[in-house]
């Protein structure tokens, strides 16, 4: 059985290294102005290991938009990654879009079963998409019981393509037509000299490069064992040129130690196109994202820096670690790179936010609004070396800024008209969202672009505007992207995913895309969805007993997709109105100029001041000496908006 919707979508907007404590803070948050203020000092234990600020604001004033989706595969088993999904997508050049997840269809928590979930979209017609497959691919193949995890899949040859998983090893599987027939295979891509059982490669990624798609190029990672008494945490690459030989090594980073501890498991991404490949490494804390980016398909490489952690270091003995105890640090997490048709590499990381004060292992983590942004880079411009999205309000000590910096930012929690209701209490922060994975509000980015360099973004974040689960919990939702080829800066977070009502319940956590499209402006992810916040896997989960998770696949496609330099979209505009209590002004917080009507209206309700005003972007003072002491109701109307807050006057 298979389902597929045709929506019409308005105009809208690893594994660690080292167990350690660490001290959960929250970051409360309103929106133009948030409070600072820590809240929370519970100890959790889990696993660690001058950009210019242009704001652009041009927005889609013109776009003829057909939103299909289908679900495309089912599965019981939700942890689909140890940080973040990459290279589980793939579209050919004929149009062939294949998506892959780890799939089980038992309902406990041992999935004897687990495998890889496929499923097939001929042409790129969303008609074509084949039944929510019922057994795994390795078990089509060769009716294999072997449990294996993380698959990837990419193109391989004139038609073929690629799996690759891991099972006490990399193991691949090869078919000569995508889509058709059995794999060839199980075959095993070989440990390096020295990386011995119970040791092996884990966690792989996989892309194919050359004018064929004939070259395999396989990142992963293993714990590795270098001496009696050691074992560190190593990354490697491997690479085949003709299906069947394999060189295998330290990953590219090797000529400057950095493939040593400094990343881990899924700490890294990859994409190709043409003869160009590039791996993105992120981690947290303790190293800086790097590139590795090759022009003649992986021989040889180029180091490219993307961000310059200003506090690197050995965490126990380096004084250099230590952030300021008012100035929590920013650091890169789940990342993405796609490759553009002329050779550039786009990456796009999320962002947490940490405080490391004195020597030893213990940080502090702020999760709330103002530790959020997925950050953008590409390999035209200089290393990032700051990463706040929220700045400092220099006129209110404890307060912060939303920078609206849509050049160094591609995502971020959209304005949502409820945002001032926002309620960091409310962001699901069991370890399996926060700690497990450092995840902030928005976060677990995909990038895609196309063959004339427009690139479009799918992540995950936090949803204000439904109900909150269990009256407790937001649920997470998939929004989008986009910035055109021609455009320095992103139109941030333009559509909402989820606003079909039939995914009023959903959770979406992972997301995936077609790292290169090859129509232009039509561009496919994938997201997996399940109805309870939180996973039934991993070290802090949450869910007694699996869910079952929905791969949903997705084509976002126009004839007709304009940017214009305008306003920003249609939106709510007042994000907060403070202080409260309040005595000779007020401040409006927003997000744009605006023409707006500021209402005062009793409790007996009758209105007792209206202000016509112009507001500016930023905070706009009112004067309320002309009102008596007591309790009223605030509106503010703007772009066919109104905003009403309870304000007390002294």
């Amino acid at each position: 059985m298979k389902k597929v919707l045709l929506l019409s979508l308005g105009l809208a907007m690893g594994f660690g290294a080292f167990a350690q404590n660490r001290v959960a803070k929250e970051a409360v948050s309103g929106k133009a102005t948030v409070s600072k203020v820590a809240v929370g000092n519970d100890i959790y234990t889990g696993s660690v290991m001058e950009n210019s600020s242009k704001s652009n604001s041009s927005v889609v004033v013109n776009r003829y938009l057909d939103f299909e989706e289908g679900t495309a595969i089912e599965t019981f088993y939700d942890l689909q990654s140890n940080g973040y999904v990459s290279n589980r997508m793939y579209q050919k050049a004929n149009g062939d879009v294949a998506v892959a997840v780890t799939m089980s269809r038992e309902q406990n928590l041992t999935a004897s079963d687990r495998g890889t979930g496929y499923n097939f979209i001929a042409g790129g017609d969303m008609a074509n998409l084949r039944d929510i497959p019922e057994v795994r691919e390795e078990a089509n193949a060769t009716g294999d019981d072997v449990r294996t995890g993380w698959p990837t899949i990419a193109p391989y040859g004139p038609q073929g393509e690629i799996l690759v998983n891991h099972s006490s090893g990399l193991n691949y599987w090869i078919r000569e037509k995508a889509g058709e027939g059995q794999w060839d295979g199980p075959y095993s891509i070989p440990n390096p000299e020295g990386l011995e059982y119970p040791y092996s490669l884990s966690w792989p990624r996989v892309a194919t490069s050359g004018a064929n798609n004939e070259i395999i190029h396989v990142v992963c990672a293993a714990q590795h064992s270098i001496s009696s008494d050691e074992m560190v945490n190593a990354q490697f690459y491997c690479r085949s040129t003709d299906g069947q030989n394999w060189e295998v090594g330290y990953s590219p980073l090797e000529e400057s130690d950095e493939h040593i501890n400094l990343y881990s498991a899924d700490d890294y991404s990859i994409a190709t196109n043409g003869d160009v490949v590039a791996i993105c490494y992120t981690t947290v804390f303790y190293g800086h994202a790097i590139v590795m980016k090759s022009t003649d398909n992986g021989q040889t490489w180029n180091r490219i820096v993307v961000w310059e952690n200003p506090y690197i270091g050995d965490w126990e003995t380096d004084e250099n670690t230590i952030t300021p105890e008012d100035n929590p640090a920013q650091t890169p997490v789940h990342s993405t790179v796609a490759v553009g048709p002329d050779g550039t590499v786009h990456v796009a990381f999320s962002v947490a936010t940490y405080a490391h004060t004195e020597l030893g292992n213990t940080f502090s983590y702020y999760y709330g609004r103002t530790a959020d942004g997925i950050a953008y880079w590409n390999d035209t411009r200089a290393a990032l070396t700051n990463l706040r999205l929220w700045q400092d309000d220099p006129e209110n000590e404890g307060y912060a800024l939303h920078s609206m910096d849509s050049v160094n930012f591609c995502g971020w929690l959209p304005f949502y008209s409820n945002i001032a209701d926002f309620n960091a209490d409310a962001i699901y922060k069991n370890d399996d969202y926060i700690y497990q994975f450092y995840g902030s509000c928005s976060g677990f980015p995909a990038l895609s672009v196309d063959p004339e360099g427009n690139l479009a973004l799918a992540y995950s974040t936090i949803d204000t505007e439904r109900e909150l689960y269990n009256g407790a919990s937001y649920f997470r939702t998939t929004v989008m992207s986009y910035k055109d080829a021609n455009d320095e800066g992103w139109t941030v977070a333009y559509e909402h995913v989820f606003e079909d009502f039939m995914h009023m319940v959903d959770e979406s956590m992972f997301v995936n895309a077609a790292p290169y499209v090859v129509r232009p402006n039509e561009f496919w992810f994938s997201y997996v969805t399940d109805n309870v916040p939180g996973l039934a896997w991993g070290s802090g989960a949450s869910q007694s007993s699996p869910e079952n998770n929905i791969c949903y696949v997705y084509k976002i496609s126009s004839e007709c997709i304009e940017i214009g330099v305008s306003e920003i979209v249609p939106m709510d505009v007042v994000y907060n109105v403070y202080p409260n209590p309040a005595s000779e002004y007020i401040f409006v917080s927003s997000s744009m100029n605006a023409d707006a009507t500021i209402a005062f209206t009793n409790l007996a309700g009758q209105t007792v001041k209206v202000v016509n005003t112009s507001l500016t972007t930023g905070e706009n003072g009112v004067s309320i000496n002309d009102l008596n002491s007591g309790v009223y109701f605030c509106t503010v109307t703007a772009n066919g908006y109104s905003h009403t807050t309870k304000v007390v006057v002294k």
